[in-house]
């Protein structure tokens, strides 16, 4: 989604990849995947129009776009809060936003560019919610699109706490949860622009009830109330992805 002027209509923010110069002497590292994640409650009964917005004209420029790593949309499975539609966007780093917003902002001979489709949407938009996260690939497995249902956990931790999180993760928490194999696979990211979360955790499960016995595994280990004591706040949303709107 690309950033525009917060000014008569919502704004959309868009990360896009950043592909490094390589020369035959030196190649450049690809950068770290950022990914945004967009929430949207609609107006009452406009849920389907934008979502066709999405699927016949946004998605093809997207599909065209080089930048984009991928593209997924997911629908609520259950939630604690009101949405509509989750939209996530994978990038070759945070640098990159600039040079989509110069793509997605041109003029296209087949139709409108992706600024005039977003001020579209903004007049079908109740409320969105952008957030922007760095993966941390040594924290994550590879994702796939198998699974039923996929779980986003928001977390907040303790300041002094910051550090010591991705550690235990790394050293206790995710070598316990391959052992058991509750869920297919989990992501770990940190936070870089949000309503002040440090970091989601992404779990491809197969049913609420895998949730559930993850959970209780989980709270139930020995180093489980040392990770409940780094965290101060969490926030659970239970999504199903929608293969229609999916790109790479």
């Amino acid at each position: 989604m690309p950033t525009r002027p917060r000014t008569g209509s919502i704004a959309f923010a868009m990360l896009v990849g950043l592909i490094p110069a390589a020369t035959d002497a030196q190649a450049t590292a690809r950068a770290t995947e950022v990914r945004q994640i967009v929430t949207f409650l609609f107006q009452p009964g406009r849920t389907a129009d934008a979502v066709t917005i999405y699927e016949q004209q946004l998605k093809p420029i997207y599909t065209d776009n080089p930048a984009l790593r991928r593209f997924r949309a997911y629908r609520e499975a259950e939630s604690p809060e009101p949405l509509d539609l989750v939209i996530i966007s994978s990038f070759d780093g945070m640098a990159g936003m600039d040079a989509s917003n110069e793509a997605l902002r041109r003029p296209r001979a087949s139709g409108p560019s992706a600024f005039a489709l977003y001020g579209t949407l903004s007049s079908l938009t109740q409320t969105h919610h952008d957030q922007f996260v760095e993966m941390l690939p040594a924290l994550s497995d590879t994702a796939t699109d198998g699974v039923g249902l996929t779980v986003f956990e928001y977390l907040r931790v303790a300041p002094d706490a910051r550090t010591r999180f991705p550690t235990l993760l790394a050293g206790s928490i995710r070598p316990f949860e391959q052992q058991r194999k509750v869920y297919e696979w989990s992501e770990t990211g940190r936070m870089l622009v949000s309503d002040g979360w440090d970091f989601v955790r992404i779990h491809g499960i197969r049913s609420l009830a895998d949730w559930q016995r993850y959970r209780e595994q989980l709270r139930n280990a020995p180093m489980g109330p040392q990770l409940e004591a780094m965290i101060t706040a969490r926030k659970t949303l239970i999504l199903r992805r929608d293969s229609r709107l999916s790109v790479r």
